[in-house]
């Protein structure tokens, strides 16, 4: 078997080393993505319609008493 050249040796385990490293950073991505929660958007006329209905309502109710 033919001994391979030291700068194709470096290469190829750079190349290895490389690969190992992405796939680990890759893994820890998926991680933190999957522990992150799941934000909902705020809806904000869904907040104004209740607040202007419970204000009704208080206004209602202090007429009637």
């Amino acid at each position: 078997m033919e001994a391979i050249e030291p700068k194709l040796m470096a290469a190829i385990t750079a190349a290895v080393h490389a690969y190992i490293e992405e796939m680990r950073q890759a893994e820890e991505v998926e991680e933190i993505v999957v522990a992150a929660p799941r934000v909902e958007r705020i809806n904000l006329w869904a907040i104004a319609g209740r607040q202007d209905l419970m204000l009704q309502r208080r206004l209602w109710q202090m007429r009637v008493h």
